[in-house]
């Protein structure tokens, strides 16, 4: 049986045996010694905490010293930040590799992780490195025939197997002995409903062994120091500007205390001389009030002798005079009547004529008819 090659997939070289083709290529590297080895982390862990951890786990259940080998992330269908598997590699057979590798090269891959991928599917390609499979897309590996046999044995039943490369006898038998159909390619797979392969890209699960694994955080670092400077001139400009903040915002505080000293004193001078200043806007407000109300002029005529002198003019034709009040704190206070505003103003300018000081404390107009007025007479003296 012959190897087929997906239709989407780049041309494939093996590192080490002959020329590289020209142009895309994927360069594979034996899976024996690039081995997928599973992870149990919690749920929770993501990015690189995940991968700090994994690595942690690996390294102690293998004994490994943290600089003896390379762990890649495998992450089926690309979720990166919860991958459950780590490939490992010896570190300078991962330098030996990328030393052998030729522009055209889009990534290098464990031969396992570059067979046909499809769900629930076993892909099994013996070749002269031993036997290679792809047991869906969360597992592979490549060992030699007894050991992949045992590893097969364990992996439970799939729903077809998709058998390439040339045959051998106990694998062949242990396959057959399985409840699963057998392919021999791609398109008979496909043809059966089992499903077609997925894309290579996806199917690495993000796995690239061109390039260490902290290539990526190095590349991150000599970013972030490129930024460095320009970062550090922004905060230091940005701490100034919020000192010259702070400064202005002093300043005007000083400010404003100094103008509430000085209108406190201008209050205190003009409006309110004695007791408290609670509210500076209602007390001088109040104290503008009673200085617009017109000052009562002292008289030493008595109130009776003023309604007396008054009268005549009070009983002229049309008006009524209802009723008179004398009170220290009003004066004399009279209501009356009037045919109408025309009639109480030219009253009202009568009473100023003969000597009176007068105030129309109010005046309406009447359901009935007429004008009802209320106006504070008070008499000047006279020499």
């Amino acid at each position: 049986m012959s190897r087929a090659r997906a239709t989407d997939r780049p041309a494939i070289w093996r590192v080490g045996s002959g020329s590289p083709p020209d142009g895309p290529h994927l360069a594979l590297v034996p899976g024996a010694e690039a081995p997928l080895l599973r992870v149990d982390l919690p749920d929770r862990l993501r990015g690189l905490a995940r991968e700090r951890v994994a690595v942690r786990q690996l390294t102690e259940a293998l004994a490994l010293p943290k600089t003896a080998a390379e762990l890649h992330p495998f992450a089926p269908q690309g979720k990166m930040a919860a991958f459950g598997g780590l490939v490992v590699v010896e570190m300078s057979t991962a330098r030996g590799w990328r030393e052998a590798l030729r522009p055209g090269c889009i990534a290098v891959l464990p031969d396992y992780l570059a067979l046909p991928c499809i769900p629930q599917v076993w892909t099994v390609e013996t070749g002269g490195d031993g036997v290679s499979v792809r047991l869906g897309e969360t597992d592979g590996f490549t060992a030699e025939h007894g050991l992949a046999l045992r590893l097969l044995a364990a992996a439970g039943t799939p729903r077809a197997v998709l058998r390439l490369g040339p045959p051998e006898s106990s694998l062949d038998d242990f396959l057959a002995g399985l409840d699963a159909p057998v392919f021999d390619t791609p398109q008979a797979l496909a043809s059966s409903g089992a499903g077609k392969p997925v894309r290579w890209s996806t199917a690495a699960g993000g796995v690239d062994l061109s390039a260490a694994p902290s290539a990526l955080y190095d590349r991150l670092g000599v970013a972030l120091a490129r930024w460095r400077w320009p970062v550090l001139a922004a905060s230091a400009a940005l701490a100034a500007y919020l000192g010259s903040v702070v400064l202005e915002t002093g300043h005007l505080r000083e400010e404003a205390v100094r103008a509430a000293e000085h209108t406190r004193g201008l209050v205190r001078q003009h409006f309110v001389p004695e007791g408290p200043i609670l509210n500076i806007r209602a007390q001088v407000q109040a104290a503008a009030d009673a200085t617009a109300q017109p000052a009562t002029v002292a008289s030493e005529v008595p109130a009776l002798i003023q309604l007396q002198r008054a009268a005549p003019i009070l009983a002229r034709d049309g008006l009524t005079l209802q009723s008179a009040e004398y009170r220290a704190d009003t004066g004399l206070v009279t209501a009356l009547s009037a045919p109408d505003f025309a009639s109480l103003d030219a009253l009202v300018a009568e009473l100023r004529a003969d000597g009176y000081l007068v105030e129309v404390l109010d005046s309406r107009s009447q359901s009935a008819g007429g004008v009802a007025a209320r106006l504070r007479l008070q008499e000047e003296p006279r020499g």
